[in-house]
């Protein structure tokens, strides 16, 4: 039996649900429970490249991770099937408020990662009242009604309740069915109110036509995306008030970054050989004609304040992975520096007096009055806090991602000096390895014509 509370995360049973929780911590932790019924989902494609879910966090990203991959190539639903099992609710439920909570302490209620979510969320529960749709009429329209009542008296709509609704633009106010303002949803007020109108025709269907299951569906989707924008609000605002916010939501927010860089680096991949794809996980010699203009403008110097971040925290994690790894972004492990430059010869020689020149050109010269900077890059580059990178310190702290470009507007905005070429780009290694593989593709064509017309004048 399909639970109300797999569509509706605000049903009475699904908060019942949230406040069984214990401690937060342990939703990280295994759940075979959750396992076994991911695994036996039927359809479910099960493979190592798949990485079901086994923890509640996972699910949580899953979530959010299905609604990304539908917007690639190669996009497989039977990978998710498991989403779409009536008998995950309880677990969907938890998932659910995990991932509103990371959002809106990660990213805020106006971000773009909040608009996906409650995007994804109408496109879930869209997907999922389809599994209703094999049961009979009756099940079907006494599922709708609870389920939507548990949001709104479906007997007392006014067009004025759901002006939010209206606002949303799926529904029109001259395709609703209304009564003095009341809005018509339910069968009974329809025949009560128009039913000595209807002659000839089977007022079934004239229900169904005029207003019916179709409308429930969208009120009900819709209802939902506004309460889940409503939450996320809330817990934005009250996450203001927090000393330090909870591990694993900032953890979760950290991984949804992750992900987003690494869907638009397949984006851009998607046209490009398998054998491009591979390089890109390996060390690539830098092209400094590539590099994004928050980049050059960085390693110009910086001649304000912001240094520290500007080096530290945007320009080595950059400067690192466009020498060592361009194509992080569409890999699911995390990285070590060694897995790529094992004698750490690359590092030394290339990626770490790179950051040190960007670093002098600064006004002051970073180091001049700040050199314990030094092991904070250390430390960025996963080899913990010590002033020398040693393979035996590796692992202590994560080589750190490339900032993306809203956090570089947001806490670098002096950088953000933004080209045509920067047009939907969330990333500067994004851009990066896009501009390097047009300049390759140009010299290449470039190279070809040259060969041409060497060989036309030979002959």
């Amino acid at each position: 039996m399909i639970k109300t509370s797999f569509i509706n995360p605000f049903s009475s049973d699904a908060q019942k649900i949230v406040r069984q929780l214990g401690d937060m911590e342990l939703l990280d932790n295994t759940n075979e429970k959750l396992f076994n019924i991911v695994l036996h989902t039927p359809s479910q494609y099960v493979s190592s490249d798949v990485n079901l879910p086994d923890t509640l966090k996972k699910l949580a990203f899953k979530r959010f991770e299905w609604f990304l991959y539908k917007k690639t190539e190669n996009f497989d639903e039977k990978n998710y099937e498991y989403l779409f099992n009536p008998d995950i609710y309880e677990y969907d439920v938890v998932a659910f408020y995990l991932l509103c909570q990371a959002i809106a302490i990660g990213y805020g209620p106006d971000s773009r990662e909040a608009k996906q979510f409650i995007e994804s969320e109408k496109e879930l529960i869209s997907k999922r009242l389809e599994k209703i749709q094999s049961e009979s009429y009756e099940f079907q329209s006494e599922f709708l009604r609870t389920t939507l009542n548990q949001l709104i008296d479906t007997n007392n709509i006014r067009w004025t309740d759901i002006k939010e609704v209206l606002e949303l633009g799926e529904l029109d106010l001259d395709n609703l069915l209304l009564s003095n303002g009341k809005v018509i949803v339910e069968y009974e007020d329809f025949i009560e109110e128009f039913g000595d109108l209807i002659e000839y025709r089977d007022p079934q269907v004239m229900y169904q036509v005029t207003c019916g299951q179709k409308l429930k569906i969208i009120l009900l989707r819709n209802l939902i995306m506004i309460k889940t924008r409503d939450y996320i609000r809330t817990v934005s605002e009250k996450a203001k008030k927090m000393v330090e916010p909870n591990k694993l939501l900032l953890s979760l927010s950290e991984d949804i970054r992750l992900l987003e860089d690494k869907v638009q680096e397949l984006k851009f991949l998607s046209g490009a050989s398998s054998g491009n794809y591979k390089s890109d996980m390996q060390p690539v010699n830098f092209n400094v004609e590539a590099f994004p203009p928050c980049v050059r403008k960085c390693m110009s110097g910086i001649k304000s304040g912001g240094r520290n971040d500007a080096i530290v925290l945007f320009l080595t994690p950059f400067i690192a992975y466009a020498r060592l790894c361009p194509g992080i972004f569409s890999m699911d492990e995390r990285m070590k520096i060694s897995m790529v430059d094992s004698s750490l010869e690359i590092t030394n020689n290339e990626v770490i007096p790179l950051i040190y020149e960007a670093a002098a050109a600064c006004s002051p010269p970073l180091f001049s009055d700040q050199p314990q900077e030094k092991i904070n890059i250390n430390s960025k580059l996963g080899f913990g806090m010590h002033s020398q990178l040693k393979l035996d310190h590796e692992g202590e702290t994560q080589w750190y991602t490339p900032m993306s470009c809203e956090k570089i507007k947001l806490h670098l905005s002096q950088l953000c000096v933004p080209n045509r070429d920067c047009k939907k780009i969330g990333n500067p290694l994004t851009y990066y390895n896009r501009k390097r593989r047009l300049l390759e593709r140009q010299e290449n064509n470039t190279a070809n014509a040259d060969n041409t017309e060497k060989n036309m004048s030979d002959e």
